[in-house]
């Protein structure tokens, strides 16, 4: 019924979404945030000195944020061709799968920061090889650059622009230095604000390690780990075929951006890894985003929907188990 619902491409099954995603944290919305680590990103400890003293609104937020992310990665998705069909799978997979992971803390540093990425994501896969990109390659650099803000591993993400460079336009240096430039510029006007406020010397690289008590703060039971691997295993199977399948027939110009997500998959696998050596956690946030889109093309197909509707499902109560278990 929800993958049946989600298939199609009537924007108002979008709304289902505001009864789905308050249901799904209606136990831990007034838990409030998650203690605060010794070194936190500037933009990260605005936030939780702005609203980290209020467990209603930082409910009311985390449940806006986490819509408004599955809404823009669904829009990303649909206005770059990196699905056959319009539809609105992937907002519905990116809310099962973000609450299925883990019960984290609510408002991490990595979830408040993927609004910039999926930001810069979008500039610089809406360019073509035709016109000039300048804009979009420098709004990118700036984006991510304010999203490491947040979360400083998201600088790595630049690799994705540069990716995506290489794949959907003509070699040009400047454009691969454009957004360095963008990324450098918000980091460096970061660190004289705060040397203006008596606030340096500023350590970013200490923040990824003292994130490792703020991402992970109630690991899933291994039960559900294992049923939630048992679940995805072969739904990503049939999603990385179909995939395969599409993009063999499509044509030169989505393939670029198709391929763009595969190096944004690699480059989300890559910074995980690192994470994880360093704070044996990552924020599901990281693993949802690309499962998202990718695995839409499991529940895409015109043939066997009582099977896909069947796994929607029993993600939707996994994930509703893992959040009220």
């Amino acid at each position: 019924m929800l993958a049946g619902l989600f298939r199609s491409n009537r924007p108002a099954i979008l709304l289902g979404l505001v009864v789905i995603i308050p249901l799904l944290y209606a136990r831990d919305l007034f838990a409030g945030m998650g203690p605060m680590p010794g070194q936190v990103m500037p933009l990260y400890a605005m936030v939780r000195g702005a609203i980290g003293h209020y467990p209603w609104f930082v409910g009311l937020i985390h449940v806006v944020l986490v819509g408004g992310l599955a809404v823009q990665l669904n829009g990303l998705a649909n206005n770059t061709d990196l699905v056959d069909r319009r539809n609105h799978l992937t907002a519905l997979l990116f809310t099962l799968l973000l609450a299925a992971f883990d019960r984290t803390t609510l408002l991490d540093p990595a979830l408040l920061g993927m609004p910039l990425v999926l930001w810069a994501l979008q500039r610089t896969w809406s360019m073509n090889n035709r016109s000039g990109a300048r804009a979009e390659l420098f709004d990118a650099g700036v984006l991510i650059g304010l999203a490491g803000l947040f979360y400083l591993p998201y600088l790595f993400l630049m690799v994705v622009v540069w990716a995506s460079v290489s794949v959907i336009r003509p070699f040009e240096w400047r454009e691969y230095m454009l957004p360095l430039v963008g990324g450098a510029a918000v980091l460096y006007l970061c660190w004289g604000v705060l040397h203006l406020f008596g606030r340096t010397p500023w350590t970013p690289l200490l923040t990824i390690a003292d994130m490792g008590r703020v991402v992970d703060t109630a690991p899933a039971p291994r039960g559900q780990r294992w049923l939630l691997n048992a679940l995805l295993l072969p739904v990503l199977i049939v999603a990385f075929y179909r995939f395969a399948g599409s993009y063999q027939r499509s044509i030169m110009r989505v393939r670029n951006v198709r391929a763009s997500l595969l190096a944004f998959c690699a480059a989300i696998a890559v910074l995980m890894g690192g994470v994880w050596v360093l704070n044996e956690a990552f924020p599901p946030v990281l693993l949802a985003v690309p499962l998202a889109v990718v695995g839409s093309y499991a529940f895409m197909g015109d043939r066997h929907h009582w099977l896909s509707g069947s796994s929607m499902l029993a993600l939707f109560a996994l994930a509703c188990w893992v959040q009220w278990g």
